[in-house]
């Protein structure tokens, strides 16, 4: 089996997907014509070809999050989001995923609540589960740019959310532009989501701000996001390396995200390669796979050249992500890629 064929069939976890980054060409397509069929006022002005970020875009990663606000307008009303949630996890089920945490932060708009955002998307989840063989579970985002009051309302929504869909609720996460807002601000609304039950998964060193990353890795979350500037060689220092390799905390890793923003030069120089060597757990992830035109078996692809692995240490990858995942169901997980595994005895 070619490398090409053997990324896409082999069953692989999704840790780190913004819904509202993840929606593609097909999907905000489809969401226009929904806009058009339903009469509401069109008030997207969503141009693709603004939404997706390239190799060669001239847009850094500061630039990077003001696309966001297309894939939003496209998703304001339930409708429109329970179309984009189910049409993403249809196209990550397609690509051979068999477990995905998809992420987003809920936001009221004028036709929902926040309460009916999280609703819509739990909803949509449950749902797949009765014709797709792919397991989905949500995580909460809470957005570092929103004053902290706004930050602690979502981490209780979350709570809530939790209590009210345990199977399918299962962490809260904090992301958003990373030069603003203060780890420590935050600290109290994800310790309460903790103590309520919710793992937690933070954006950590996505710029180079060492004495955050202490923080954060002191915090010990149970999976940090990118991990761009904590090696010495891009930011980061002895300090922060030390206390990242002791941890032990999995680091969901996003080349093309990384890449394509340029918090990476290129995919040869990636901190991928530090943490594998290092025996940092880390869990490949595609971040935005509609923003960056990429797909979870793209990014298998990827780090397989350009790390020289072969199809063993691969496959071996999605093993090991899936004791990573925060839903009760690693066994299941596992099981679904140990069998590819033992079929093509790899």
């Amino acid at each position: 089996m070619d490398l090409n064929n053997f990324c896409h069939e082999l069953p692989k976890v999704e840790l780190h997907a913004h819904l509202n980054g993840s929606l593609s060409r097909s999907t905000m397509l489809h969401l226009k014509r929904y806009y058009a069929d339903s009469g509401l006022e069109d008030k997207t002005n969503a141009f693709f070809d603004e939404f997706q970020i390239g190799a060669g875009d001239c847009r850094n990663l500061s630039d990077c999050f003001q696309v966001f606000s297309i894939a939003h307008s496209l998703t304001s009303t339930p409708e429109a989001l329970a179309m984009a949630t189910t049409l993403t996890l249809q196209e990550f089920h397609s690509d051979g995923c068999c477990y995905i945490e998809l992420r987003s932060t809920p936001r009221n708009t004028q036709y929902m609540t926040k309460e009916q955002y999280v609703d819509t998307i739990v909803h949509c989840m449950q749902k797949s589960s009765l014709h797709l063989s792919m397991l989905s579970r949500f995580i909460i985002s809470i957005n570092r740019s929103y004053p902290v009051a706004e930050a602690e309302a979502i981490a209780e929504l979350a709570i809530a959310s939790y209590k009210k869909y345990p199977d399918v609720v299962v962490g809260l996460e904090l992301s958003g532009e990373p030069t603003i807002g203060k780890f420590q601000d935050f600290v109290p609304a994800l310790t309460r989501a903790r103590e309520a039950g919710l793992k937690i998964t933070l954006h950590c060193g996505e710029v180079c701000n060492p004495e955050e990353i202490i923080e954060m890795l002191k915090f010990k979350p149970d999976r940090i996001g990118h991990g761009t500037c904590i090696h010495p060689r891009f930011g980061g220092t002895n300090d922060t390396w030390s206390a990242l390799c002791a941890s032990k905390i999995p680091v969901e890793v996003c080349l093309t995200s990384n890449v394509n923003t340029k918090s990476t030069p290129d995919y040869d120089s990636h901190h991928f390669k530090d943490l594998y060597e290092a025996g940092v757990p880390v869990i490949i992830c595609t971040d935005d796979k509609g923003v960056f035109t990429t797909s979870l078996s793209n990014e298998y692809r990827i780090c397989a050249e350009t790390f020289n692995l072969d199809q063993s240490r691969v496959a071996r990858l999605s093993l090991d992500a899936c004791q990573h995942i925060f839903a009760d169901v690693q066994k299941t997980v596992v099981n679904k890629v140990q069998s590819f595994i033992d079929k093509y005895n790899i």
